[in-house]
């Protein structure tokens, strides 16, 4: 069940990386900002990943107790949520696109930031739509077809950039502005391919489409109660490595772009916990509405287990590949020696930034987000925005100070979640 999670996150992330690596043959201030308009895209997109995120477990729970009837209404409540996170989202990239030219960034970098996010943010509506038709897949363990999706997307991605970016196949070259465009036709893609598997046979015992229903407010309560927790945790930690990149392009344009560079590396290789965190979330919440304390250990411990031997093998393909894979996004020395230097911290959090992740997505399984959210809260902003922020302007370390604090910080969360869910799987067990 995980593993095409897995994979499609995985793919997700080669978007973030095609970008990446087109608009660093664009120019070392290209991809400076191409990082920045992309970190704060995603701030904006968290409304939708965070307050839809409480339809899977909450479908994956009405699965347990065998009430299939209540997924397709839980569903088209689902849908109604998106509509409103989608336009939310919209209007919140839009509001930071304006407010770029104030965040004092190096020159020349805010105008390119605005370009890219003046395009991109056109995209969330149907973003909404592709997270609540990924959450109805996670929750009902029919996981390949979000994988399929995922390899659309960097198909049409690939090509889009290539052509919108860089002026290929007669296209006009439009730079970032081309890349932005590509997000959204990419994300447009994926949301009607993803409601066309969602109609097929295969998912008809669940009617998801047998009816229009109006906007229920006490189905929405529910799910919120869930999601909203899950949103502001999502938030912390976003919101930090989003003010991280603000703060390297403070520093300056090489300081932003070798961040840019070692940020969209690590992302991709979270991918793959991050992946299996949804999946684990998806087969506790089955056995949790059933009341099965050791089905729900054996999936924690396995969990567990998968997620140390990922960390492992990520962290020792990171370190052995520090200096090439910086190659592959720009001809700058400097650039290429400082993001070498920074996937070191990379490869070192690998451990604590994917067992966050993954305990998240158990806690998640057993209903449990107001604490963690808490935790993420204490962690992100108490423990690494604090400390990174003194060790960069303070304390003279510039980038490197900036991911130490990162590393602290979720080592920390890593720490407090695992504490949390020792103590969640107790009163379980005692029901």
């Amino acid at each position: 069940m995980a593993l095409p999670l897995m994979a499609a996150q995985m793919l997700q992330s080669a978007n973030g990386l095609v970008d990446a690596l087109v608009a660093g043959r664009l120019g070392r201030d290209e991809l400076a900002a191409g990082g920045i308009g992309a970190g704060m895209w995603f701030f904006s997109s968290l409304i939708c990943i965070g307050l839809i995120a409480g339809l899977s477990p909450t479908l994956s729970k009405l699965i347990g107790e065998r009430r299939r009837n209540a997924v397709g209404a839980g569903f088209r409540q689902g849908v109604w949520l998106g509509v409103f996170c989608g336009f939310a989202s919209l209007f919140l990239g839009l509001a930071l696109a304006f407010s770029v030219p104030y965040w004092k960034l190096a020159d020349g970098l805010a105008p390119l930031v605005q370009q890219y996010l003046f395009a991109a943010c056109w995209s969330m509506p149907a973003f909404a739509m592709v997270m609540v038709c990924r959450n109805v897949f996670e929750a009902t363990g029919i996981t390949r077809p979000v994988l399929v999706v995922q390899i659309v997307g960097v198909i049409v991605n690939v090509l889009g950039n290539l052509g919108l970016g860089l002026g290929w196949f007669g296209l006009p070259k439009l730079g970032l502005v081309g890349i932005g465009l590509s997000t959204t036709m990419v994300t447009f893609v994926m949301a009607f391919v993803l409601f066309w598997f969602l109609r097929r046979p295969r998912f008809s015992r669940y009617q998801l489409f047998a009816q229009f229903d109006y906007l229920d407010i006490s189905t929405q309560k529910q799910m919120l109660s869930l999601s909203v927790p899950i949103f502001f945790a999502l938030l912390f930690e976003a919101g930090l490595f989003s003010a991280t990149a603000v703060q390297m392009g403070l520093l300056g344009s090489e300081e932003s772009a070798a961040h840019n560079i070692s940020i969209s590396i690590a992302a991709l290789t979270y991918m793959l916990p991050l992946g299996m965190s949804f999946a684990i979330t998806a087969r506790i919440g089955h056995v949790y509405g059933r009341g099965l304390a050791s089905s729900v250990r054996l999936r924690v411990i396995s969990g567990l287990v998968l997620v140390v031997l990922l960390a492992g093998t990520t962290a020792v393909i990171l370190l052995a590949a520090r200096h090439s894979l910086p190659a592959l996004f720009t001809t700058d020395e400097s650039v290429k020696s400082l993001a070498a230097t920074l996937l070191i911290f990379a490869a070192i959090f690998q451990l604590s930034d994917g067992a966050q992740a993954v305990l998240f997505g158990m806690l998640r399984g057993l209903q449990d987000t107001r604490v963690p959210m808490l935790i993420n809260a204490f962690s992100y902003w108490g423990v690494a925005f604090l400390l990174g922020y003194f060790a960069a302007h303070h304390w003279g370390m510039g980038a490197t100070g900036l991911w130490m604090g990162l590393v602290i910080g979720l080592s920390v969360s890593s720490l407090l979640l695992s504490m949390r869910l020792r103590d969640r799987l107790r009163v379980f067990d005692n029901a």
